[in-house]
Parts: structure tokens; sequence; C-alpha cells
């Protein structure tokens, strides 16, 4: 059964909870309240971390194959040993080709831009699918994503955990009950350590080729993307640096920070404006060393006009509200006349949600409960957090929850990042209509949004097949 976000908000708030939705969806074939067989498609790094958590409810998951572009090296040694008997692969596809009547559900752990294609394959075949966050690279792919999700039938989920965690339960009840409401801006910030830092801006094309590892399937890392040499410069991490590979900042941490904002006080909707100011260290190549992003959310459905800011960059922090200040650990407190308006570095990661009655809301790091500023009392009472993340998208698979973070949440959210990219690419703003999800009167930011042409023998992917 789909479900409306919009339709599940409104009838929600006017019956003063927002309940969880009922109903789920199960992988093709799945085996009734049998072990949820995954197969792990990337396991080193953050995909290391996933399969290990979701393996750990070891009374709903068996891990049943490895699929990694560079298995062998040294990121997937833990989990080469920890499971020295399963399959291997360096090609979903080939691992699909072979045991695709042996999985129930996949766990996508890649780089930003391979993202799209091995969830759509999988979801084709009708196996679950849990993604690492950002959704994908490009706004198209997170359209085709949550459009396949409905026209499939199968559990999907985001990996940004923070959406089972108590803190997305709190803000959903605090907009039931009308203690969250009339919002008419958002500031969130990251201002921590990037790996595009150390080049401050200064490349002038892509890194030079170097020797391809003997463990790495460089064709099947690039996927459907643009493609360059390997370098290490562009692998290993790097990737997130560049325009081509990965999606900055915003695509990293904005799923964590802005999750239940998007949610229930954005309802899912688009901005109908993105602009950037602050930029420093613009380039063709990789994400800018600083820039601020502000989208403009016009009235509709229950809330009114809103403003989204994101702040990113060593030393572009915003400016607290006056009569305040902030504190690296603090957050916002009310200031002296000695240091009001001071910022004191590092600003952790977080937002702050002001109110029309004034009303100052704070929430430091990604997954935080949010506080009243300036109320030191007991915060209202809300519902806590029952699983994890990991356990929800498995219980999802069986038919036993909803998973937190279907696409046709997910996919809006994403596609937010992507705005914000096609912005930091461009150096400049646009103007965007959410209703028919295009750039208006801007060719250039509306190719951007499409994304780039398939590599050849990617293309198929990118349709609905029947």
């Amino acid at each position: 059964m789909y479900i409306d976000r919009r339709a599940f908000v409104k009838s929600a708030l006017a019956s003063g909870i927002v309940p969880l939705i009922s109903g789920c969806f199960r992988a093709s074939g799945y085996r009734a309240n049998s072990k949820v067989r995954l197969a792990a498609i990337g396991c080193g790094a953050q995909a290391w971390y996933d399969l290990k958590m979701l393996a750990s409810n070891d009374d709903l998951c068996e891990v049943v194959a490895l699929c990694d572009t560079d298995i062998g090296a040294k990121h997937t040694l833990e989990a080469l040993k920890r499971y020295p008997n399963l399959p291997r692969f360096t090609d979903f596809r080939q691992m699909f080709d072979k045991m695709a009547r042996e999985i129930d559900a996949v766990l996508v752990g890649t780089p930003d831009h391979s993202h799209f294609c091995a969830s759509m394959h999988a979801m084709r075949l009708g196996k679950a699918v849990f993604v690492e966050k950002p959704l994908a690279h490009s706004f198209c792919e997170c359209q085709l994503l949550m459009d396949a999700e409905e026209k499939y039938g199968v559990v999907c989920q985001m990996g940004n955990q923070g959406h089972s965690g108590s803190n997305f339960y709190q803000y959903r009840d605090y907009c039931a009950k009308g203690i969250i409401k009339d919002v008419v801006k958002v500031v969130s910030h990251m201002n921590m350590q990037r790996r595009w830092h150390k080049w401050g801006g200064r490349i002038s094309s892509y890194p030079k080729a170097e020797k391809l590892p003997d463990t790495l399937n460089w064709d099947s890392w690039v996927s459907s993307a643009p493609y360059h040499d390997f370098s290490s410069k562009l692998a290993y991490g790097e990737w997130r640096c560049w325009f081509d590979y990965g999606m900055g900042c915003m695509g990293d941490w904005g799923a964590h920070i802005l999750d239940t904002i998007h949610r229930f006080t954005l309802e899912g909707d688009l901005p109908s404006e993105v602009a950037i100011s602050n930029c420093k260290g613009w380039n063709p190549y990789v994400f800018p060393i600083q820039d601020t992003l502000t989208m403009k959310f016009p009235a509709k459905g229950a809330h009114g006009d809103i403003t989204l800011e994101w702040w990113e960059g060593l030393d572009n922090q915003p400016k607290p509200p006056k009569g305040f200040r902030f504190d690296s650990n603090a957050g916002l407190f009310p200031a002296n006349d000695a240091n009001d308006g001071l910022v004191d570095p590092r600003l952790k990661p977080g937002k702050e949600i002001y109110q029309a009655d004034g009303t100052i809301w704070q929430g430091l790091s990604h997954a935080s409960v949010l506080k009243r500023v300036g109320d030191n009392g007991q915060l209202p009472k809300f519902e806590k957090a029952h699983n994890s993340h990991y356990r929800n998208f498995l219980l999802a698979v069986r038919g036993e929850e909803e998973a937190k973070s279907p696409f046709k949440v997910a996919a809006p959210l994403s596609q937010i990042f992507c705005l914000g990219v096609v912005a930091q690419r461009l150096n400049r703003g646009f103007k965007f209509d959410p209703v028919r999800k295009c750039a208006i009167g801007d060719a250039e930011a509306e190719l951007l949004l499409k994304g780039p042409e398939p590599r050849k023998g990617w293309g198929e992917y990118y349709a609905l097949r029947p």
C-alpha cells in the first residue's frame, strides 16, 4: 500500500498524533518467518559498519554474499576474515546472475555515484534494499528510485540512522501536538574538516592516472558515472570531494541534520529557489572549501513560508541571533555584553529552528534530541525509539514493521541535496518549480539536475521496466 506523505502528515496532525505507518512490503520470494538473506554491495569503511550492525541482529539476518569492487583490499579484510567462506564478487551484476534466488535483501554501501544502478538492479529483481545516504547522485536518480519503490513494491530504507532514533519520535510528537509549529527559518551547519579543504580550491584538472591495484575492478567502481583513469585521489574516500562521484558535505550530513525537519515541518516539499553565498575556493572539479546555501520553501499545506540555510566550511559559521552566542559544546545560549555574538570554534554540526513566536529549538550533532533555547525546564514527553534503523529494516522485510526512511521519504530529502550541489557546481542560484520538478528558464541547471549521460552499458537502469 502506498501512502502519500502529505496526506499522512495532514491527517495525523488533525488527529493530534502522528502514528507509524502500518503495512509493509516484503522482498519477492521472501520465506515467511525466516532470516533475511542479505548480500553486501560494499563491505569496507561505512559499509562494513552497516554490515556489522545488520548482521548483529542474528535472529533476523543471515549474510550470504560479499560484493566490493576492490575486494581483497585493506578496507575489506575485516569482512573477509569475518565471512571467509561466503561467495565474493567485484561486480553486483555477476552476483545477481549467480545468486539472485538466494538473496532477499542487499546493503548498498558504495560511493554516492554508484548507489543508483546497484539499487535499481536489486529492486527490479524484487529484492529489498538498504542504501547508504545520500540516496543517489542526481535529482533524476532520486526520482527514479522513488518511482521504482512504488512500482516494484519492495522494502526500501536509506541509511540515515537517526531517523529511527528518539529524535525522530520527539520531532514527530512535538509537531503533532503543536509544540513545534509555525517554523519560519531553519539554520543548519557542518563546519568540520573535509577532505577538499586541504586542496583549498586549487584544482585545475582531474588527477593523473596511477597504476591500477590488482584487487580493483575500476570499471565496476566507476559504474554509470563519467570515466576517469584510476587515481588514489579519486578513490579510497576521496571520491566525496569530486563533483563526478560525490555529493559533498550536504549530501553526507544533510540526511542526518535535516531529516525530521523535512519530513514533518516541510512535509516533504521541495524549494522554489536555491541561492549560494560566501563561496570560496570554487572550481569545476571539487566542492568549494566553503559556502552557504539558502533555500526558499513557499507556504503549502500545513506550513507557511520557510527559509532553510545550510552553512559549511571551517570558517563559515552562522551568526547567532541578537542576544545569544554559540558555544562549541553548549550550543546557543544567552550572551552578556562582553561576548555578544561570539562564535567559539568549532561549532558542532547541528541546526537551529526558529518559530514565528520567537521560540528557538536547537539540536547538536546529527541525531540529538532537540532542546528549547532558554528553557532549562523538563521537555514535554515523547515516545522513545523502539528498534535501531537496521533492525527496523530487517523487520520491514519480514513484514513486521514499516521502514522508517523509505524512498518516498528519503528521495525528496536527497533531492534537496542534489539542488544544493547544482548551485555549488554553478556557483550561482536558480529558480525551481517544485510541482513540475524542474529548473525554471535555466537549461544549465536543468542539465545538472538530470545528471550526466550514463556510460555505455549502464543506460538500461535509467528507465522503469514494465
